[in-house]
Order: structure tokens, then C-alpha cells, then sequence
């Protein structure tokens, strides 16, 4: 079975200082969607169809590997709970075991300050890069957990954050054998 850490939530909480720490820990690689869009950035000027592609591409290398025994970090905004659930569907359609983890910040003066930062050299993927617009985009910056989901608050520091997803992982590793014991 192949398992899957998503790191998901909205611009600029974090998701990929986290997944870079993880990756680290873990020896796991992560993929993120930032990546397949600054590529695709090069050859199409279209926002809708290269957040496609990257869906896409995540999707057919998921697929792919489906049948190996892989973990894999994912860095995907999975914004849309809808969305997300389909996701986890499709997942275990695959034999993949799902944990995600939703980062958010709850300190907005932290997250605006990341806006300012990354206003300095945005990535391609870096559409929106002052906060105002980022609430204004939103509306709601919130987003609501799913089922079994760990939320980690960004304003904590990294490695209590890492603490607290390795945790998470042993804890539903440690959920899982006990089920498969029964």
C-alpha cells in the first residue's frame, strides 16, 4: 500500500517550509503543485489550464505508481473540501493511504508578512502576492478540516509542527496495525 502526506490550505501558510522539513525527515520526496505550474508557466499563459495540467500530472504520476509500495509528500492547496474528498476517494481507489494535514495561520500579521516577502521575487505560481488581495480572492481565508485531518496552526514553530505530523503519522500507523491485527 502506498501512502500519501498531503499538506494542504490556503497561499502562503507555509505548506512548503513544512514539506521541505518533512521531506528531509522522512527521506520522502515531495511533490508540489508549484513546481508542475512554474514549468507548465513557460509554455502557457492560461492560470486555468496550467492548474489543470499540474492536477493532471499529479494525478497520472499517483496512478502510475500506485501498485509500489511508496510514500509520497504532496504539497497541493486542496482548497476545496469537494475537491478534496474526491481526491481521498480516488486515493483509495488505488490502495493509497491518505493523511492530510491542513495548514493554516492563524496570525494574519504573520501571513501578511510572507505576502510581503515573496512580493520581492514571486514565482509564476506567485499570482496573487499582497494579502489584501489574497482575502479579497478568498473571502474566507478559512477552510474546514475533514474527517481525521491534523491542523496544524503555522504561527507555531517549525519543529513543534513536525513534532506534531510525525505524531500524527505514528499514530495512525500505530491505528492501522492494530486494525489489521483484529
Amino acid at each position: 500500500m502506498g501512502e500519501v502526506i498531503l499538506l494542504r490550505g490556503r497561499p502562503g501558510v507555509g505548506k512548503t517550509v513544512i514539506s521541505n522539513r518533512l521531506g528531509s525527515r522522512l527521506h520522502a520526496p515531495v511533490i508540489r503543485k508549484d513546481d508542475f505550474y512554474d514549468v507548465i508557466a513557460g509554455y502557457n499563459d492560461n492560470h486555468e489550464q496550467r492548474n489543470k495540467v499540474s492536477y493532471g500530472i499529479l494525478f497520472r504520476l499517483l496512478d502510475t505508481n500506485a501498485q509500489a509500495p511508496s510514500r509520497f509528500i504532496l504539497d497541493f492547496p486542496f482548497n476545496n473540501n469537494e475537491e478534496m474528498n474526491r481526491f481521498a476517494e480516488w486515493l483509495s481507489t488505488r490502495n493509497y493511504c491518505l493523511k492530510s494535514i491542513l495548514c493554516n495561520c492563524s496570525d494574519e500579521g504573520i501571513w501578511a508578512e510572507r505576502f510581503h516577502e515573496r512580493k520581492a521575487n514571486p514565482l509564476p505560481n506567485q499570482l496573487i502576492t499582497d494579502f489584501a488581495k489574497l482575502k479579497s480572492h478568498y473571502g474566507d481565508l478559512s477552510i474546514r478540516p475533514l474527517k481525521g485531518e491534523l491542523v496544524v496552526d503555522t504561527v507555531e514553530p517549525l519543529d513543534t509542527i513536525v513534532e506534531y505530523i510525525m505524531a500524527y503519522l505514528r499514530e495512525d500507523t500505530a491505528v492501522q496495525a492494530k486494525g489489521e491485527n483484529v
